[in-house]
């Protein structure tokens, strides 16, 4: 490589990169594949720049992450200030100088800061608060669940808008909205452009055209229309085929006729059935000339038409007219709706004087379309450059040119269409491609960096081979989010000492089912990984890094490491929130502010804080007198607790006295510190590993961050953020020492020795969105109480399916590219009648190397290599037995590297096979509609309705019941007013019944009473009981257990059908209590619509 002069700084760079760095006069896009030293074109860029004598205020820079941007600014200002050291003259080091003095004041952060910048110089224009803060993603993500909830509530009042209840769920709705408010710029420029209708109308018309019109369909349906006309069809085909054609032909001709009168919905019904009916290959001759163009229709429409109208199959449904004209029916209810969630949620960031990131690009474009604002920001910038180009969209591509303009050589611009990953973060690859071409044709300067430092020749020309072939060379023009693989070219010949071939394995685990093949695979794996570390080829284990395509596969190679005592660190595994040790300082904090809440004073109780044992639990609970809160347990007579437990009975009562009073009397930051310093929370969490401290700490800083006082608030605030899918990570680790087990996404610009995609048989999602929101189908939805999506939905997913099957590519290519020595792919193959069966991008690779997975699976436990089409070797082992959870390797366990690792909980007990009893049939849960013209409720809504009521035993006049139903009846679906007033008045027309009945007053007498009473116990057979026991009460007598059932029974006939179908499952809620109390209850089934009576049966 050549060595730098004075314009670099001392940056040592490749030609390719000189002339990237030195360009001048002409825009510059450079594509900088895997470890090709793209940070350090970008920040010796800079440097020439300041050397042309720009000041750092003139130049921008615009990073992808605030770690990145301050990365870059440190590494720039050490090389100035090198530069200022060596510096040969006064005046020169004087210039230097200055220029780090600036550094502070450097234009060098993500585009969203930049934004916030605009915006703030220019508050009157934006009209907003110049000291408005920057909404975090949480916080953003709990307010747009709070304005859909709002919005679907308000539809249920309004007449017109409640109307979308026949078509969507409550539940759909919400998810809708939210989709559309998690894209709310997008929706609002696609909801809010033309019409809706219409789009979708010419998208259809394009969709069906490609097939019909299509040049070489035409030829074969004149061929088959030649045949029919000239009287050779049933010569060449045979009369039962020809008949077959004739019928083909005449819909053929409908089709046309359809589509000439624009009547889309009857030519896709017409074609559809023209598939369906007139395209089988059963009959004719099989040297046919017709069956010839036969098939050749169906591969075309297999390939065209299929994938979002249906036809293959028989099970496919035809196009529904209805269905289409339900869609446009309540497209403009859906965007009035849309458009109140976007009110609230705006609403909210007004009260708060907060902006999103999706204000702050608005507001930024906006403003630099005024050509005043424009030429001032042009003026002040002399020269942007941008980082992780491919991860823009089109939107931050806008504010990139309206800050550069029309002058060339101002644009800088690095990234790698291959690495483009954030499409769910509204990234598009096609930006990247777009820009590439208009910096063509502006003249500019465009260059591939492909000579990569991270992986070693034998590595990169393995990788080079399979990721190529994976995900195709060849360009489509039409298709950009397709993006072609291209070569690298190792600048390191040698792989690191003790690595040896091949230097790419496959390493495979089997099951019968997913569930149990991917605990073998990463058994198989943790097994494979050993054997290395003790050939020397990893030599410490944090060389190694696990990467998975989704969370979901993080538990099974979590519990082979651990079980062969491999210490390892999950980057952003379950939650943060989910974590053990935030689970239960959360839950000591719930404790504190509802005493009254038993299972969160059992937690606590239970907590490494307190200790108590599972028989104090017991003992408390149960009493002398049957159970009892435990909140009055704890304050009462402890002495039938042993000595241990009394004593933490003891603290507890004292740790409650002490801190309660202070809940909501102080921010719930300061309140978690006083608790954490009480328990002496740190202490507790010595013992295991040092992560648990900084996640202490992080819990700390977003309660603090939050600025919340009430405590119930805080919590539910959380909680929000578990039911919209924000993902907290854990607090950052140092992973010394410990294998990293994290996504791809998470492992974007890292690198380590050795590569493990993990869980690489995993298959892709196709089940669809709520919703797709695209430039060419604009809005297309899938309701769930219709007979199906409407046509533009089937075309919409196909189309957002094609773009996720090119980016899972680039997921591949990221995660491959990731490694320096070694890549391993880990995965399972699963056993059908077929044979066995391999999914995801371990089928992709397989089949580059066209393996015969018979062979290999025939014998395990022997290596296999293949050869690549480069002659390059790869490894493929098939795990002999069940390799996931093993005896730790013999010779000295593996501790954590930080500490002497020991589990903060202590082990429970699992069972295995756990599986609901076949004859537990509680009440099924029915099909109904929530609104439109049937009137009377849902009998399923009632019932719940009363067993709630019953449950809080509350009865008619008794104050709270119509609240209680009022609510019971939304949550249940009933959102037209009329099926819920009819539902309160059967309901409470109901328990009227049940207070006017002899038992009523016999269980309110009662001295213990237990609702709801949820149970689980283990059958002979290894499954699981478990259920839910309506009543149970006792007075002086035994216990009594009574399940209400309110379904309407008009005869006696129809009292002894109930009576026979529900024994048995009342007869297992007696078993159950038997097994939990020892003693064996009166059972009673109370009817409390039986003939317009209670009828009560002694079973």
């Amino acid at each position: 490589m050549p060595n730098s002069n004075e314009y670099h700084l001392g940056i040592e760079l490749t030609e390719l990169q000189l002339n990237a760095v030195t360009c001048e006069g002409k825009d510059v896009l450079v594509t900088a594949g895997a470890g090709s030293g793209k940070t350090r074109t970008l920040v010796a860029r800079y440097l020439w720049l300041l050397e042309q004598g720009f000041s750092p205020r003139q130049v921008l820079a615009i990073t992808f992450t605030e770690k990145a941007a301050r990365e870059m600014r440190n590494r720039v200002r050490q090389a100035v200030a090198d530069q200022a050291a060596k510096a040969s003259s006064t005046e020169e080091r004087k210039r230097w100088a200055e220029l780090e003095a600036q550094m502070d004041a450097a234009r060098i952060g993500t585009i969203h800061s930049l934004c916030a910048e605009i915006l703030r110089a220019h508050p009157a224009e934006a009209e907003v608060d110049p000291e408005f803060e920057v909404l975090d993603e949480g916080l953003a993500a709990a307010l747009k669940a709070q304005a859909v909830d709002q919005a679907v509530v308000w539809a249920t009042g309004d007449p017109e808008y409640a109307q979308l209840f026949n078509t969507f769920t409550t539940r759909r709705l919400l998810q809708l909205l939210s989709y559309l408010l998690r894209r709310r710029l997008e929706a609002s420029d696609v909801l809010q452009v033309g019409n809706l209708v219409e789009r979708a109308k010419g998208t259809l018309q394009a969709a069906l055209k490609v097939y019909v019109e299509d040049e070489k369909i035409f030829r074969l349906i004149a061929q088959l229309t030649a045949m029919r006309d000239g009287r050779g069809l049933v010569d060449d085909a045979g009369e039962k085929l020809a008949a077959q054609i004739e019928g083909l032909l005449d819909e053929w001709d409908n089709l046309e006729a359809a589509l000439i009168s624009d009547d889309l919905i009857e030519a896709a019904r017409l074609l559809f059935t023209i598939r369906r009916q007139h395209m089988g290959l059963g009959a004719g001759k099989k040297s046919s000339q017709t069956k010839g163009t036969l098939r050749q229709l169906r591969e075309t429409y297999k390939e065209r038409i299929a994938p979002w109208l249906g036809g293959e199959s028989a099970s496919d449904p035809i196009p529904q007219v209805d269905i289409e004209a339900r869609f446009i029916q309540d497209l403009p209810y859906l965007q009035g709706l849309f458009q109140r969630a976007v009110t609230g949620y705006m609403m909210s960031l007004d009260h708060r004087h907060a902006l999103d990131f999706d204000d702050l690009e608005a507001g930024a474009l906006k403003l630099l379309e005024d050509p005043a604002i424009r030429d001032r920001w042009q003026g002040v910038i002399s020269a942007v450059l941008v980082d992780e180009f491919q991860d823009t969209n089109p939107r931050q591509r806008k504010i990139v040119d309206g800050l550069c303009g029309e002058e060339p050589g101002r644009l800088f611009v690095v990234g790698d269409a291959r690495q483009s990953i954030y499409r769910f973060r509204g990234a598009d690859v096609t930006v990247f491609r777009r820009t590439e071409m208009d910096v063509v044709d502006r003249g500019g300067n465009t260059l591939e960096l492909n000579l990569t430092f991270r992986a070693h020749e034998g590595l990169v020309s393995a990788f080079d081979s399979l990721v190529a072939n994976a995900m195709g060379v060849e360009d489509d023009p039409e298709r950009l989010y397709m993006v072609p693989y291209t070569s690298l070219h190792a600048n390191r010949i040698a792989p690191r000492e003790g690595t040896r071939p091949p230097y790419v394995e496959f390493i495979l685990g089997l099951g019968e089912r997913a569930s149990d093949a991917r605990p073998h695979a990463a058994g198989a794996l943790v097994k494979r990984l050993i054997e290395l570390r003790d050939a020397g080829q990893i030599h410490t284990w944090d060389d190694v890094a696990l990467l998975f395509r989704a969370s979901t596969g993080f538990r099974y190679y979590e519990d082979a490491l651990e079980a062969r005592g491999i210490p390892y660190v999950t980057v952003a595994g379950r939650g943060f929130y989910d974590r053990p040790e935030i689970r239960d300082i959360l839950n000591i904090l719930r404790a504190l502010a509802e005493p009254w809440n038993d299972l969160a004073l059992a937690g606590l109780l239970r907590s490494p804080a307190f200790g108590l044992t599972d028989a104090a639990l017991y003992l408390l609970r149960l009493g002398e007198d049957g159970f009892r809160p435990l909140s009055g347990a704890v304050y009462g007579d402890l002495e039938e607790l042993t000595e241990h437990d009394r004593k933490h009975a003891y603290r507890a009562r004292k740790f409650l006295d002490e801190l309660g009073p202070m809940v909501d009397r102080m921010p719930v930051a300061e309140l978690l510190k006083r608790v954490i310093d009480w328990l002496d929370y740190r202490a507790i969490l010595a013992s295991s590993h040092s992560r648990l401290w900084r996640n202490l700490d992080k819990l700390l800083t977003d309660a603090h961050v939050s600025g919340m006082v009430r405590v119930r608030e805080f919590l539910e605030f959380l909680q929000t953020l578990r039911d919209v899918g924000v993902r907290e990570g854990e607090a950052p680790a140092e992973a010394e020492g410990a294998v990293r087990l994290m996504t791809v996404h998470k492992a974007k610009g890292l690198e380590f020795e050795v590569v493990v995609i993990a869980d690489a048989s995993r298959r892709l999602r196709k089940s669809g969105e709520v919703a797709y929101l695209l430039p060419e189908t604009g809005l297309a939805v899938k309701p769930d109480r219709a007979d199906g999506p409407p046509l533009i939905y089937g075309i919409a997913k196909w189309i957002d399916g094609l773009q996720t099957e090119a980016e899972e590519d680039r997921l591949l290519y990221v995660a491959a590219t990731r490694a320096k020595e070694k890549l391993i792919l880990s995965g399972h193959l699963t056993q059908r009648k077929s044979g066995w069966r391999v999914d995801g991008w371990m089928k992709q690779l397989l089949q580059v190397l066209d393996v015969d997975l018979v062979e290999v699976i025939s014998e395990p436990g022997v290596w296999h290599d293949e050869a690549l089409s480069n002659g390059e070797q790869v490894g493929i082992w098939v795990a002999p037995e069940i390799a996931g959870v093993e005896a730790i390797v013999e010779g000295a366990p593996v501790v954590w590297p930080t500490s002497q690792g020991k589990p903060l909980y202590e082990s429970i007990t699992l069972i295995e096979v756990e599986q609901a009893d076949p004859d537990l049939d509680e009440e099924p849960a029915r099909a109904w509609r929530a609104t439109g013209e049937r009137v009377h409720p849902p009998a399923v809504a009632i019932g719940r309705m009363v067993h709630e009521a019953i449950r809080c035993w509350l009865f008619p006049d008794d104050p709270g019941l119509e609240a209680l139903l009022e609510v019971e009846a939304l949550s249940k679906g009933l959102v037209d007013i009329g099926q819920r007033r009819s539902a309160i008045h059967e309901s409470t027309k109901l328990l009227e019944r049940l207070r006017a009945h002899p038992l009523w007053e016999e269980i309110n007498r009662a001295s213990d009473r237990l609702h709801e009473v949820p149970y689980t116990r283990p059958l002979k057979d290894g499954r699981m009981d478990s259920g839910r026991i309506d009543l149970l009460y006792r007075s002086n007598g035994p216990w009594k257990l009574i399940d209400f059932k309110t379904d309407e029974l008009r005869d006696q006939e129809a009292i002894d059908g109930a009576v026979e179908e529900y024994t048995g499952q009342v007869t297992r809620y007696s078993q159950a209590v038997h097994h939990l109390l020892g003693a064996q209850p009166e059972v009673s089934l109370c009817f409390l619509d039986a003939q317009g009576e209670v009828e009560l049966v002694l079973i």
